[in-house]
């Protein structure tokens, strides 16, 4: 029997990423795809891109990749100069140059065809686009992509929420997050296609990790020190299951509207660092 584990969203997650290999490996698997979102967030980019160069599968980026090379490509913006950067700007930082040209050379989306198996396509967000929110209650949505691919099993992450669907046939599969996963338990999630004989069917996992490794990362790579708040708000979401990074950024476009702000890409240093302090007033209370 062909089995695939399917990987996404490990945020630079090393700790949760070596738990899900080991994992996969105890129950026999091999192959791997991995989904986009390798990095960024989390204290170990070069550790997770060296793991995943030496498996034995097929890798897309996802919409953290595109951001990385933008703040490398883009000459136009002063990135370094917006306090909502500082943890991207930190990862990038911190890439060696081999990491940086194998980035360029992943794909947004591929078709992984098996001889004598249905084909799969893998996506980040969606045929359409990186940042493109699957959800299980999108169900129009689900069902006009699926019915514009060839292939009979469509793979995505980006939302951190695991889930998987037959709609009209055809498996659409999200695979949770294996880095900075939303739920009560602190595990990293994955699923594993199966091949039997005439469909693939989904499984979905969750594994364990020592949550108090990965924090200590944060302290001593200097991910805690030079990214503001942001990885903080990593930590609180994996300790809570929330998503306290969306939370923030809610909070700091309320702010902006009261101000009157239009920012779409961009917030304002001196709001972003008032969310900030607001933020942190509230959890000391």
């Amino acid at each position: 029997m062909m089995n695939i584990a399917v990987l996404s969203d490990i945020h630079g997650n090393y700790v949760a990423l070596k738990a899900v290999i080991d994992h996969a490996h105890k129950i026999g698997i091999e192959k791997f795809i991995f989904a986009g979102d390798l990095i960024t967030d989390c204290p170990n980019p070069n550790e997770v891109l060296d793991t995943i160069k030496n498996l034995d599968g097929w890798v897309i980026k996802g919409n953290r990749e595109e951001l990385i090379l933008k703040t490398i490509d883009d000459k136009a913006v002063d990135w370094e100069s917006y306090r909502q950067m500082d943890s991207v700007i930190w990862t990038r930082n911190c890439l060696r140059e081999d990491h940086v040209e194998y980035l360029r050379s992943l794909p947004e989306q591929v078709t992984i065809s098996i001889d004598g198996c249905k084909k799969i396509r893998v996506v980040h967000g969606s045929t359409d686009s990186t940042r493109e929110l699957l959800t299980v209650h999108k169900q129009n949505r689900v069902a006009e992509i699926l019915s514009q691919i060839e292939e009979d099993v469509l793979i995505c992450g980006h939302t951190h929420i695991p889930w998987s669907r037959r709609v009209n046939g055809k498996l659409i599969v999200n695979t949770g997050a294996v880095g900075v996963s939303f739920n009560s338990d602190i595990v990293a999630e994955y699923a594993v296609l199966s091949w039997n004989r005439s469909n693939w069917i989904a499984e979905h996992h969750k594994v364990s990790y020592k949550l108090e490794t990965l924090e200590g990362d944060f302290q001593s790579s200097g991910l805690n020190a030079f990214g503001g708040i942001w990885p903080q708000l990593i930590l609180e979401s994996l300790n809570s299951g929330s998503n306290k990074n969306i939370e923030f950024i809610d909070l700091v476009q309320k702010l902006e509207a009261n101000e009157g702000a239009e920012s779409l890409e961009f917030f304002d240093n001196k709001v972003w660092m008032k969310a900030r302090n607001l933020w942190n007033d509230k959890i000391s209370q």
